[in-house]
Parts: C-alpha cells; sequence; structure tokens
C-alpha cells in the first residue's frame, strides 16, 4: 500500500483546501456507484470483504465444511433463490398481518405487542439487553422509543422543502406497501395520511438525536413498582413477564416520557390507522426478505429517496448484508480465516502499545487536570481492554434453524434467536469475551461500560491498515481510528464512566467546567460548517466524534513522529506530510445530496470532508509539515485552536 500521486489534485494549494488537495484526483475519478448513496474508502474496503464473503458463501452453498457451513450456505442460497421468495409471498409474515388484522380494541394493540416483539418486530417499543452502566459485571433491560418509518423525529416537523417533498414520498410509499399485503388501493391511500400523523404524534416525545446522546436524559432506573407507576395503563411489569424478562426487578427506561404518554397517543388514534401502522412496520422490516414488488418498493423510498441511491445493489450483496445482521459472527469467522494473518494483528497490538503510550503522556502532562481527576483517568486507561481481530471464543449457532427453503423464515428464525440470546444474558454475569460488531465489519468501536476498544479485521485492511507499509501510512490510517476510539473513553460522553465502566462523576468540578468549556468551543466550530444548502453540521449531535477525531489526529500523530523520528522522505514526503495524507484519504467520499441530508439529522459523525477540515485546522503539526502560513486559510487563528488531548 503506498500513497498514489494520482489520488490527489497538486493544482489546489494544501493550505486553502487540504481535503481537495489530498483527494482532488480520486474524487473526480471515482463517481458515486449507482447502488450507493456515497462512495469512499470505507465503502471501497467494505466492497473488497463483501467480494471475498460472496466467494466463501458460493463454497459453503456447494461444499460445506462443518454444520455452520452448511448453514451459511443454506441461508445464502435462500436468499438468492428469487423464485422460492416469489412463490412464498407474503406466507411468512402472514399470521402476523392476520393478528394485526384481528385487532378491534385498543387494549388489543397492547397485547399483541409481545408477539410481534417475539418476532423482532420493534413496535412502538423495543426492549435490549446490555451492560449494567451501573455494575459493568451484570446486563441491564432496556426499554427504548420506536415506531417511526422517516429517518428521525425531525424529520416530521422540519419545514423546508426537501423534508415536505419526503414526508410526501413517505405517505405514498406506505401506501404502495399497504396495498402490496392486500389492502384495497382506495383504502391504503386513506389510511397513509393518517399514518403519517399518528407518528408524528409519537415523533413529538423522541428524543432529538442530539438529546440521545445526553446521558443524563437516556439512563433513569426503574424498579418494578416505579415502571408500572411510569405508565400504569401500559402494565410494564406484565409485558415483561409476556417476554420472557419475568425474572428482571430493574430496568433502563430510555426515555420515560415517551412511555407515559404512549397510552393516551394510541386510544386517541383510530384503529384502522393502528392497524394499519402495524402493518407497515412488519413489511417495512421484512421487505429484503420478501416478493419484487415490495423489496422494490422499499428501494425506491430508502434506497433512492433517502439515501440517494439510484440502482439497487445486487442481489448477493443484499443477501451478504442480511447474513452479516442475523449470523454476522458466524459469517466473520470465515472472513478471518482468510483476511487476518497473525502478523497482522501482532503489528496492529504494536501500534495500539504505542498511542495508548501517547495517550498516557497527554493524562500525565495536560495542565489543566487536577492531580486526583488525573490519578482516575490514569487508572481508567490502565484498564482499557483491547480487542482486534476477532472473539477468543467464537459463539456457538447449533441451536439456530436454517434452511434453504424460506430466506424469510431464516430472517425470523435468526431474529429469534438472538433475541433469546440477548434474554439469557440477564441470568449470567457479563461475558468479558463478547463483541457487539462482526469480525468483518468496517467499523471500530469503543464501549463506556465494558471499557474497552475494538477493532475488527475487516477494517483492518487496506488503505486502512496493511502490514506491510510504512508506520506514515498506518498511524495516519488505522492508527488516527485506534486513537479516536480510546479517545471516546474521555469525550463529552465516554469520560463519564470510571475504570470499572460505571456511570458516576469522578472529575472534579473545575475540571468539569475547563472540559466543558473546550467541548463548547468545538460545539461551535462545526456549527459552522454548511454539509449542503442551508443545512449545517450539528456541533451539539457530533460532538463525541469530533473530539474523538480532534484527539486521534493528535494521539496518533504524536505517537508516530515518536516512533518515526528517523524516517526517511518517500516520494519526496516527509513522514509528517505522509501522515497527513494518509489520515485525509482515509475520508475521501462523494456523497449524494440526500444522503448528505439524511446524516446530517442522525448521525453523530461530521461529514467526511470536514473530518479532515476541522480537525486539521486545529493541528500546529499539520501547519509545520506543510510549512503554512498562521493565515491559510485552512487554519483557524492561533488563539482560536482547540487541543483537548
Amino acid at each position: 500500500m503506498t500513497l498514489n500521486a494520482s489520488d490527489r489534485d497538486d493544482t489546489v494549494d494544501p493550505g486553502v483546501d487540504f481535503y481537495r488537495f489530498a483527494n482532488g484526483g480520486w474524487l473526480d475519478a471515482n463517481p458515486i456507484p449507482a447502488d450507493f448513496g456515497a462512495w469512499g474508502a470505507f465503502e471501497e474496503v467494505h466492497t473488497r470483504n463483501e467480494a471475498l464473503l460472496h466467494d466463501l458463501l458460493l463454497h459453503a452453498a456447494e461444499r460445506p465444511a462443518n454444520d455452520l457451513d452448511r448453514k451459511l450456505g443454506d441461508y445464502f442460497t435462500s436468499g438468492m433463490d428469487t423464485d422460492a421468495i416469489e412463490r412464498a409471498g407474503i406466507s411468512a409474515i402472514q399470521p402476523t398481518l392476520d393478528a394485526i388484522g384481528a385487532v378491534a380494541t385498543h387494549q388489543d394493540v397492547f397485547d399483541l405487542l409481545p408477539q410481534l416483539h417475539d418476532s423482532g418486530f420493534g413496535e412502538l417499543f423495543m426492549w435490549g439487553v446490555t451492560v449494567d452502566h451501573d455494575d459493568s459485571t451484570s446486563n441491564l433491560l432496556w426499554l427504548v422509543p420506536t415506531g417511526l418509518g422517516l429517518p428521525d423525529r425531525d424529520a416530521y416537523f422540519d419545514g423546508s422543502e426537501a423534508a415536505t417533498a419526503l414526508r410526501a414520498g413517505y405517505v405514498d410509499h406506505v401506501a404502495a406497501q399497504l396495498e402490496n399485503v392486500g389492502t384495497p388501493s382506495g383504502e391504503a391511500s386513506a389510511l397513509a395520511p393518517d399514518v403519517l400523523a399518528f407518528e408524528a404524534r409519537l415523533a413529538e416525545q423522541h428524543f432529538r438525536a442530539e438529546e440521545r446522546r445526553d446521558l443524563g436524559r437516556t439512563l433513569n432506573r426503574h424498579d418494578l413498582e416505579a415502571l408500572r407507576a411510569l405508565a400504569p395503563e401500559l402494565d410494564l411489569p406484565a409485558y415483561l413477564v409476556a417476554v420472557g424478562a419475568g425474572e428482571v426487578t430493574t430496568v433502563n427506561v430510555q426515555n420515560p416520557a415517551y412511555l407515559a404518554a404512549l397510552h393516551g397517543i394510541v386510544l386517541d388514534t383510530e384503529l384502522p390507522t393502528l392497524r394499519a401502522h402495524l402493518a407497515f412496520h412488519v413489511v417495512r422490516s421484512m421487505a429484503d426478505a420478501l416478493p419484487a414488488a415490495i423489496d422494490g418498493e422499499a428501494f425506491a423510498f430508502y434506497g433512492r429517496r433517502v439515501e440517494g441511491m439510484q440502482e439497487q445493489k445486487d442481489r448477493y450483496k443484499r443477501v451478504v448484508a442480511a447474513l452479516g445482521e442475523d449470523m454476522g459472527e458466524a459469517l466473520g469467522q470465515r472472513f478471518v480465516d482468510e483476511t487476518f494473518p497473525p502478523e497482522a494483528k501482532d503489528r496492529a497490538v504494536r501500534m495500539v502499545e504505542e498511542i495508548v503510550a501517547e495517550m498516557r503522556h497527554s493524562l500525565e502532562s495536560v495542565a489543566w487536570m487536577s492531580d486526583d481527576t488525573r490519578a482516575q483517568a490514569l487508572a481508567k486507561l490502565a484498564t482499557l481492554r483491547v480487542k482486534i481481530g476477532y472473539p477468543d471464543t467464537w459463539r456457538d449457532w447449533s441451536e439456530l434453524t436454517i434452511g434453504r427453503e424460506s430466506f424469510a423464515a431464516n430472517r425470523l428464525n435468526a431474529a429469534r434467536f438472538e433475541l433469546d440470546r440477548q434474554l439469557a444474558k440477564l441470568a449470567v454475569p457479563v461475558d468479558p469475551n463478547d463483541w457487539e460488531m462482526p469480525p468483518h465489519a468496517v467499523n471500530a468501536y469503543f464501549h463506556p461500560t465494558r471499557n474497552e476498544i475494538v477493532f475488527p479485521a475487516g477494517i483492518l485492511q487496506p488503505p486502512m491498515f496493511d502490514a506491510e507499509a510504512d508506520d506514515a501510512v498506518n498511524y495516519g490510517g488505522i492508527g488516527t481510528v485506534i486513537a479516536h476510539e480510546i479517545t471516546h473513553g474521555f469525550d463529552d460522553q465516554g469520560r463519564r464512566f470510571d475504570a470499572n465502566g460505571a456511570f458516576r462523576d469522578w472529575w472534579s468540578e473545575d475540571d468539569q467546567q475547563h472540559f466543558t468549556a473546550l467541548a463548547d468551543r468545538l460545539v461551535a466550530q462545526f456549527d459552522e460548517y454548511v454539509v449542503v444548502d442551508d443545512v449545517h453540521v450539528n456541533g451539539r449531535l457530533t460532538l463525541g466524534e469530533n473530539i474523538a477525531d480532534l484527539g486521534g489526529v493528535a494521539l496518533a500523530g504524536r505517537a508516530h513522529a515518536r516512533v518515526s523520528a528517523d524516517a526517511p522522505p518517500i516520494d519526496g514526503l516527509s513522514p509528517a506530510q505522509r501522515f497527513f495524507l494518509a489520515n485525509a484519504t482515509l475520508w475521501r467520499a462523494n456523497t449524494s445530496e440526500e444522503l448528505k441530508r439524511t446524516l446530517a439529522q442522525v448521525d453523530p459523525h461530521s461529514p467526511r470532508e470536514i473530518r479532515v477540515v476541522g480537525p486539521f485546522s486545529n493541528s500546529d503539526a499539520f501547519q509545520e509539515a506543510f510549512g503554512l502560513a498562521d493565515d491559510a486559510p485552512m487554519m483557524r487563528p492561533r488563539e482560536e485552536r482547540i487541543e483537548i488531548w
């Protein structure tokens, strides 16, 4: 792996637009493929991984090596058999649609929820299980709002022309899908606007995207008595028994006001509207496993209108994606065998060690942090768990029933299997070896209650990481991702969890105020960036990721400078220049206007171009590497530059 001069645009001054300087040639040569809403480095890696998985699945379908291989091959075969999918029609969801059609009272709606939730249809609200934020050795059940078919709460109320058009398109889409499952055309057209109006009432009670990041709002432990009192008409303790969680004594309610209001909203809604809403969302969640009329209509709205895709992805890609959702760790097990040798893992581990050392130095030396807070921060870093590549112990899939006959049945079986697995966690201590992302994913994460960073083998691929490449390219690529995830442990959310993963105040008041002041300045910086037309970055929604991007570039850059102090130039570029070019290459992408608008509402990450421009504008090391003047357009005035870690 190397940095290709043809990917750059040397006609652009790096001090004016470094993103274009680093990526202009590539951006011009790589328009968005018709079946993508965006095309960039992450999509490139994902597509290569996907092609390899396709080959592995074809082999598993023809010559399975074991029972797990057989399950993977059978699942893939069922997803590719479009003739069988057409013959089956909606038979897999017909019993659920019949149960919805039998709803005769408003109480019937609530009585039906456990049955819907048991099949993975998260209607109105849904449960999930994660590590307890007060005790990281135990798991905790959460209740979270659902019920929206548009990308986010604000899509129901935004008065812009684009949002108004999207709502109109959604009404047409709901009507079309209702008609596709048997509702007479005129009735479907009459019900669809009422479904939108009902969802708008639900949306009024939903948190905004930035509010969902506010742990003070979302961490709300309720014992059974408090849960009953929160929404007496819902009888939530009885609901827990019905879904198989009757042994729990405490739950977390992400949005208490939503559950408190839900019964009244449902009671004020006509039954035909409620039945239409429930039926539509069942179809929506299963569309890719249903006949082409339903699948194609789902793409026309969510793929084309929401994401800006022009064509639907090849069938095999969609089946691989579904398999990744339903049996991701099993699929990743095959991927790891082919792509991630021990020497690659060893080099990644060494990089993590160097960047952790740089974070330790930052915590030891940052001037504004008090000694007591510093000691606890260093203790948290010392206990940070690192997972690289793949789990030490693979998940057991022997009890999951998968066949070649019905793709929809396989998807439903997998959903029920996963829900049972999640419920079983409530009765046992937290498994430290559990992963929340499959090994083939082109992604990474920090888990605050586990105090761990996780880097699947899927992202440890060129151009993110290459075990044969020079340090500058690797530290500028995956190194900044590693540092980014480490920094998440000390961003506006992660800093509120201690070394044991418990949510508590362990910062002094002065330290909190200093950190918040720096964070607020970063919010203000990113609020100024324009996404498209009059849509700006939401600096509060993206704050955690912006802190991590800022710290990621700084930490990885300092670690690289330390380990490669004597490295020679390559292709006329110094190690520091190659580091920053590699990082900019990581975020290269062309993105559709539709997807830009959608992501601005819901994505806690800034647009990819701004993930380069924003951090670099605060970086003295970047300025020095390219010899830029203080007044270069890329640079913020020195007195306005922000450094947190």
